[in-house]
């Protein structure tokens, strides 16, 4: 039936409904895992908020260029480019290498990130991330004194 056609109760009705069941899918998209392709084949992903604290692992870069204009460049650079972050999730602090995988601008201002975590046999260690917190730790001392 039209919604022209319809009374103004079942409209009411229809929008209890609705406004029922939006609140249903947002409660369900908290807890999302949503299967993703990719190279490997599907990966699940759920929902973060999580403040996420991350540094580059890396110092000058070499790259190629691959094209330019008046608005700006594009470069390819070899290897990985590595990286060092730390999050809390449920109360848990997880402290992860990742590589960088891609970067969009989603917004002016804003920008995405993708990482790809490297894993914990791996040898690549860093400590720049646990020498940023002493230093922002010393930082808070000098401050009080």
């Amino acid at each position: 039936m039209q919604d022209s056609k319809k009374t103004k109760i079942q409209l009411i009705e229809e929008l209890e409904n609705l406004r029922t069941r939006l609140a249903e899918l947002d409660k369900e998209n908290e807890a999302e895992i949503v299967a993703k392709p990719s190279s490997a084949g599907c990966q699940l992903r759920r929902k973060l908020r999580a403040e996420i604290k991350f540094i580059g692992d890396f110092g000058l870069m070499k790259a190629s260029g691959i094209n330019l204009s008046e608005g700006g460049i594009c470069f390819e650079v070899e290897g990985d480019i590595p990286f060092e972050m730390e999050f809390e999730i449920d109360g848990q602090k997880h402290e992860q290498r990742a590589h960088l995988i891609w970067v969009s601008q989603v917004a002016k201002g804003r920008s995405q990130l993708g990482f790809k975590f490297v894993l914990p046999e791996s040898d690549e260690t860093s400590a720049l991330l646990w020498l940023y917190k002493e230093l922002d730790l010393l930082d808070e001392l000098g401050e009080e004194t």
